[in-house]
């Protein structure tokens, strides 16, 4: 029985840097970011590890100079903040990134799991600092504080990238689940669940859709207008008083 050929290895000085990126991202799409390796990525590309060392000295290096490339790209996509009502810019723009962490498995990845290297990459600081001052502007325009703006626009991006987050954990759930989510419902009745049996179709509502990403941002939306009408935020910092009634003390 004759031996299967082994595979050809390449030829020393045929690799560049932006090819072993382009191989690492489709693994990090594939199989996630955390089980990219440098024996995988060698073994992908059909050369020796060495090679790739000598492009990138480390797995480290090689996952920053990818998020670096990822995060360039983003910025180009995600829109700029506009002249338009301050609340109608931030859904505007968490929207949109929603919407480009779900056409790029890539960017899933590396905005949930390594965010921080994005500010850690010299070469993209000022890009990511700009694009955040330009976010918290927005906030200004009605009267926050600088501080109180970064408070809600992390609150923003928090809760955008955990619904994202959720949502990708969530994708294996279907119409069967939502049906024993209410037949349990149903099966306890009122006697245990005096509110939930009076709730509508529960388990469609923990669902992970476009209508319920909206609906927290609108709910987002109204707590931040109530600040501004009677603020007591968030930062820790001194509070603006309040109004008093004479003779209160």
């Amino acid at each position: 029985m004759s031996e299967q050929p082994s595979r050809k290895r390449r030829a020393r000085g045929s690799l560049s840097a932006d090819e072993i990126l382009d191989a690492a991202a489709r693994i990090v799409e594939q199989d996630g970011l955390d089980q990219l390796s440098m024996p995988q990525l060698a073994r992908t590309m059909g050369c020796g590890v060495t090679s790739i060392y000598w492009y990138f000295r480390s797995k480290d290096d090689l996952v920053v100079a990818l998020v670096e490339r990822v995060t360039r790209d983003a910025l180009t996509m995600l829109p700029p903040a506009g002249n338009g009502a301050w609340d109608d810019e931030l859904v505007a723009y968490f929207t949109a990134f929603r919407s480009l962490m779900h056409r790029t498995p890539l960017y899933r990845e590396v905005f949930a799991h390594r965010s921080r290297l994005t500010f850690e990459a010299n070469r993209l600081r000022r890009q990511v600092l700009r694009r955040t001052d330009t976010g918290l502007e927005l906030l200004t325009r009605p009267g926050f504080t600088p501080q109180d703006a970064a408070v809600i626009h992390t609150i923003f991006s928090n809760y955008t990238m955990g619904f994202i987050l959720r949502e990708y954990s969530a994708a294996d759930e279907d119409q069967e689940d939502v049906a024993a989510v209410n037949a349990s419902v149903t099966q306890l009745g009122a006697d245990e669940l005096p509110t939930l049996v009076q709730v509508e179709n529960y388990g469609s509502i923990r669902a992970f859709d476009d209508e319920r990403f909206l609906a927290g941002l609108r709910l987002l939306l109204q707590g931040v207008r109530y600040e501004l009408q009677s603020p007591e935020l968030t930062s820790g910092h001194a509070k603006r008083p309040r109004s008093t009634k004479a003779g209160s003390r």
